[in-house]
């Protein structure tokens, strides 16, 4: 699979949807759908008042976690999609919203439904594990 990376830094041209090593169909969702970036003058509107359960990982663009934590991240994002947020935010640059939910340390995920937090989780999980501690806090409607 051949990706260009277009003009803009928000653009990907594919040109291919066969994966190049094994021809299987490719998912192009999975290169659109990504976690939502959010910041401390965005967050109550994105993630507090979202209408779906919303998980947010807090990181660190600097921590080997949180960059072994990201693709599942991604992928979680397009598995939800419709019927659940997935967003992020970078700590370092958004440090009240860090401050005031506790973050000592990154990589951490917030689950939050209705704008109250349901579930804390930290450290580098798979996707089934967020999953699975996900669903004890009501992850979908």
């Amino acid at each position: 699979m051949k990706l260009k990376k277009a003009m803009d830094k928000e653009s990907v041209i594919i040109e291919c949807l066969r994966c190049g090593k094994c021809h299987a169909p490719l998912d192009v969702r999975s290169f659109a759908v990504r976690p939502l970036e959010t910041s401390d003058a965005k967050f109550a509107v994105d993630v507090l008042a979202a209408a779906e359960p919303a998980l947010v990982l807090f990181y660190s663009p600097s921590c080997p976690y949180c960059r072994m934590l990201s693709p599942v991240i991604d992928e979680l994002a397009v598995k939800f999609e419709g019927a659940a947020l997935v967003a992020r935010i970078d700590v370092n640059t958004n440090p009240t919203v860090a401050r005031q939910y506790g973050i000592q340390g990154v990589p951490t995920l917030l689950l939050f439904r209705e704008g109250k937090l349901m579930k804390r989780m930290a450290g580098v999980l798979s996707g089934d594990e967020i999953e699975r501690r996900a669903m004890d806090g009501k992850w979908t409607k």
